[in-house]
């Protein structure tokens, strides 16, 4: 066989083509070697957890334990009360006779003898008459009834001097005297039936002038004790301590009187300090391979369960709303119960679980992967933030 002869020129061609299609091998060998394998993004359902739980407030930080459920606040109280009158929603208004009472005063040496009926005069010409005999003793005094001598509010005069048109003595007229000191009434009288409606309508009137009276008092108390601190938030509790109505439903009368004392307590604290103590609280209620995930601050609720204005302390119960997933940790995303699986069973698994929501899983090389590696140091498992 003839010898072929390769020039030396051609042999280093060729060693060299080899070495370079050897590299590229071994570099697409490499790659393939350090993509391979399988991204799994999990993405998790959320569920709903809530917190309920029990903070102490204290004046007095000292009184604060690392332990307990404590913050700092101000702890305030305030009596009010008031009574009013109000006139009932089934009223009506009628004429009638005005009565009043007046002084006569005797200033002679005798005894003066009225018969009934007998006229007394307003300066503006209203005529009374008296409802009874009258006698006045000598250099003395003595009161007499009277009544309006016609129907109508324009007789339900103030206190006044009265002349007496009957004497017709100057002696007589000069020293004997005439003078109401309350004013003359029932010219005009209201009558009508107490409801149950006016009654609550009147107590409800009460407590909303005495709640707005009590705050603003604690406003303005927290103001002076705390003119350099903003953004305290207040929660009120309120007692009703004593409660009277003159008058029960059905009753016949115009006009009824209502009295109320209401108790007010106040804590004034700062809510960010109370949003994070329940956020810690949420966290503890959290169950093993979950994790916290997200919480709504619009539903941090509280209210003053009890407090103690000279203890300074008090108690609130609060609650907060939060959103908890499965972490990574979590015995159903275990590696060793997805390696060997095709990406459909995989799927398949992975979505069987309430915790999980949908699943995306990316298989490295595409085009010969065709199933979850066995090396569970391929598989990459990552659960997807939620919002």
């Amino acid at each position: 066989m003839p010898n072929i002869f390769i020039s030396p020129h051609n042999k280093i061609a060729y060693i060299f083509s080899i070495l370079t299609i050897l590299l590229g091998a071994s570099i697409i060998l490499g790659h393939i070697s350090t993509s391979y394998g399988a991204e799994i993004v999990i993405i998790p359902e959320p569920e709903e957890i809530d917190v309920n739980f029990r903070v102490q407030i204290v004046q007095n930080q000292e009184n604060i334990s690392d332990e307990d459920q404590t913050l700092t606040g101000n702890v305030l109280e305030t009596i009010q009360s008031v009574k009013n009158t109000y006139t009932a929603e089934a009223t009506v208004s009628m004429e009638d006779y005005a009565e009043g009472e007046i002084t006569l005063t005797n200033d002679t040496f005798s005894p003066i003898n009225f018969v009934a009926s007998t006229r007394f005069a307003s300066p503006d010409g209203l005529i009374f008459r008296a409802t009874n005999r009258v006698h006045i003793p000598t250099k003395g005094t003595t009161t007499a009834r009277v009544r309006a001598d016609q129907m109508g509010p324009d007789y339900d005069i103030g206190a006044t001097t009265f002349t007496i048109p009957g004497l017709k003595s100057p002696a007589l007229i000069e020293n004997i005297t005439a003078i109401s000191e309350q004013a003359m009434t029932g010219g005009l009288k209201k009558t009508g039936i107490v409801m149950q409606a006016d009654i609550d309508n009147a107590e409800k009137v009460l407590y909303d002038t005495l709640y707005a009276q009590g705050v603003d008092e604690i406003e303005q108390r927290l103001y002076e004790s705390n003119s350099a601190q903003t953004g305290l938030k207040i929660v009120i509790k309120s007692q009703e301590l004593e409660k009277q109505t003159n008058a029960v439903a059905g009753q016949e009368k115009a006009e009824f009187t209502s009295t109320l004392t209401l108790k007010i307590g106040a804590v004034a604290f700062r809510e960010k300090e109370l949003l994070d103590s329940a956020i810690s609280q949420l966290k503890k209620e959290i169950p093993e391979y979950k994790m916290l995930a997200a919480y709504d601050p619009e539903s941090l609720s509280y209210r003053l369960s009890s407090y103690d204005p000279d203890k300074g302390q008090a108690e609130l119960e609060a609650q907060l709303r939060g959103y908890m997933v499965l972490n990574a940790g979590h015995e159903i995303l275990e590696k060793v119960r997805l390696r060997n699986l095709s990406k459909p069973e995989a799927q398949t698994y992975l979505e069987n679980f309430k915790e999980i929501k949908s699943v995306d899983i990316n298989l490295r090389p595409p085009f010969i992967l065709k199933k979850v590696p066995h090396d569970i140091g391929k598989i990459d498992v990552t659960i997807k933030k939620i919002n």
